[in-house]
């Protein structure tokens, strides 16, 4: 992965490049070939290389940066110094490919897509061009121990166990004298002019290599594009022809232009984050890793569990994307145990509950309290993070219900109808606490009502960005980042007679207390602003935070909400700085 070395914030989306023929042609067929991945929604990404025997560390220093792979970076490695360390701990065990395979099928992942060539430039594939099998920067790109061709036995192995596999490609090449000098490792940079053109054909040279030597792909993986370097910059309408020619089934990702979201490719590529809304009108795909780093990394321990990547899964399907998720081996090509036990644990939880994942679309809710959905024709499925201790689920949709059943149950679950939706009566206890799924079925019509922050299992209600409604001029929702920690906020507050407002619904009137993550550049501070729902309001003066990015927690004040549905607005009186403040979230705590 390139870009967790920067952050960006993101005020407004840049738009993307006009369509080529190449890519009005790619897109023309686009729904058959997009078939398999709809139904498979779950998948692995394999990163694996010359870093993989550093495991995070040079030379007994310990680089505690996320991103092992960018070992040659963090240590300022020189290429050929990197290669002569690395090449001969590179040491696969026969048999690692098929190991990887049984563990994505016991996961229950649909298929595969490994590191051909990292930013490092180093090949697992055999490759036959000049540069690949001898050169003088490093002696050749070629990492197979020899006789073997590591890239095929991956893909086969994948085959053996029903999983369609795929290959990454770096576009970055941090030894290829003709590469585009960008996110080069730190150390000096030469004055050799570039022959980009010669770095192109090589390039497409490769690509031609993975897709007539390795069987039938999933996908070609493409990394990395910037607003500089992108399209043809990388020769993108030759490769998209190639691509073309050689397996007109094949899917391609998005990164041949820049922009994890742009709309240039068969998918996009959110990265180590899900859209809190999904990407609407495209298909995505985001990559997330089961530690923090997505090359092995011997000191990153920060492993999630089964119930995690569950309810990440969970919630990635239900807003219509899929998700590949990386394990990072070792040298040997070896599995670090947690990885291992987690996605195992996941396998377990779709043996059980994975029609409510496979083929599945979005969700039909903006936002649940309680959970998730997903749905299927005439089934819908409601997936539980949050049990309710009550034993009642409420459910904002009107329907005729066919049926109810709990997966995993034999329990009868009771629905009523009322004007709030239906109210599901449940057992006591759920199937799986990581999350159960109620599956519904129903005839005619179904109508989601209004959306309404209700309160979370600990009482209090979050009133999120994405949860507002904005109206006026100049207020909007803005984005921090593109990799990893993206944060959401209410910003670019540039003119008082713009408000926001939450819709929400309360099952009893109660006392709440007000408190506000906020931003505020020291010297636009001191705006009077109000915050009223139902029959109460409170006023409060906007404090210095240090800086637009820079947040604090604050206190408010309290407000009385309603029995029912009411509507929180927060509107300006004043703005004696440049913008009002940024504003992350709301939140209504019970007294």
């Amino acid at each position: 992965m390139l870009a967790a070395v920067l952050t960006v914030l993101v005020a407004m989306t840049p738009q993307d490049p006009q369509p080529t023929p190449q890519q009005a042609a790619w897109a023309a067929d686009r729904d058959a070939r997009m078939a398999w991945w709809r139904e498979a929604r779950f998948g692995m990404f394999v990163h694996w290389g010359l870093y993989s025997p550093a495991g995070g560390a040079w030379q007994g220093k310990v680089y505690p940066q996320h991103y092992a792979e960018w070992i040659q970076h963090w240590a300022a490695v020189p290429c050929a110094e990197y290669a002569a360390t690395m090449k001969p701990q590179f040491q696969p065990e026969p048999g690692f490919a098929a190991a990887w395979a049984a563990l994505a099928h016991d996961a229950g992942m649909r298929y595969a897509v490994m590191t051909a060539k990292h930013h490092d430039g180093f090949t697992l594939f055999r490759s036959q061009q000049p540069y690949s099998l001898d050169n003088e920067v490093t002696g050749g790109t070629n990492i197979s121990p020899p006789g073997r061709d590591v890239a095929r036995e991956f893909a086969e192995a994948m085959r053996a166990r029903g999983l369609r596999p795929g290959f990454y490609y770096s576009l970055l090449d941090w030894q290829h004298p003709d590469a585009f000098e960008m996110a080069l490792p730190a150390y000096t940079k030469t004055t050799r002019v570039r022959d980009h053109a010669r770095y192109r054909a090589y390039v497409q040279a490769h690509v031609d290599e993975l897709l007539t030597g390795y069987g039938d792909l999933a996908t070609i993986w493409f990394d990395y594009s910037d607003q500089v370097h992108q399209g043809e910059a990388w020769g993108a309408s030759a490769l998209l022809d190639l691509l073309r020619r050689r397996q007109p089934h094949i899917l391609v990702n998005n990164r041949l232009y820049e922009g994890l979201e742009n709309k240039h490719g068969d998918y996009g590529t959110p990265e180590k984050y899900v859209p809190p809304t999904g990407l609407p009108d495209m298909d995505w795909e985001v990559n997330h890793t089961l530690n923090e780093s997505y090359g092995y990394s011997a000191h990153d321990t920060n492993w999630k569990d089964t119930t995690t990547v569950v309810r990440l899964l969970v919630d990635v399907v239900s807003k219509g994307g899929n998700l590949l998720l990386n394990i990072g081996p070792d040298a040997k090509g070896r599995v670090p145990e947690p990885a291992q036990v987690a996605l195992r644990g996941v396998g377990a939880w779709l043996r059980r509950h994975g029609e409510a994942i496979y083929g599945t679309t979005a969700s039909p809710f903006p936002k649940l309290p309680w959970g998730r959905a997903t749905q299927k024709g005439d089934t819908l499925y409601l997936l539980v993070f949050d049990w309710p201790a009550s034993g009642e689920l409420r459910v904002p949709m009107r329907a005729t219900i066919t049926n109810a059943t709990l997966l995993g149950s034999s329990t009868a679950i009771l629905v009523a109808a009322g004007e709030q939706g239906l109210t599901l009566t449940l057992p006591k206890d759920p199937v799986d606490r990581a999350c159960s799924v109620v599956r519904l079925g129903h005839s005619g019509a179904m109508t989601v009502l209004p959306f309404a922050v209700a309160a979370g299992a600990d009482g209090a209600f979050v009133l999120g960005p994405h949860d507002a409604t904005l109206r006026g001029p100049q207020l909007r929702v803005e984005q921090v980042g593109v990799i990893g920690d993206v944060k959401f906020n209410l910003g670019y507050w540039l003119d008082t007679k713009a408000f926001a407002s939450w819709p929400l619904v309360s099952e009893r009137a109660q006392r709440c207390r007000v408190v506000a993550e906020i931003a505020c550049q020291n010297e636009s501070a001191g705006a009077h602003c109000t915050i009223a729902c139902g029959a109460t309001r409170l006023t409060f003066q906007v404090v210095g935070t240090g800086g637009w990015q820079e947040y604090r927690v604050v206190e408010l004040g309290e407000l009385e909400l309603p029995t029912g549905n009411c509507e929180l607005e927060l509107r300006a009186l004043d703005k004696p700085g440049e913008a009002v403040l940024n504003l992350r979230s709301l939140r209504l705590v019970p007294r």
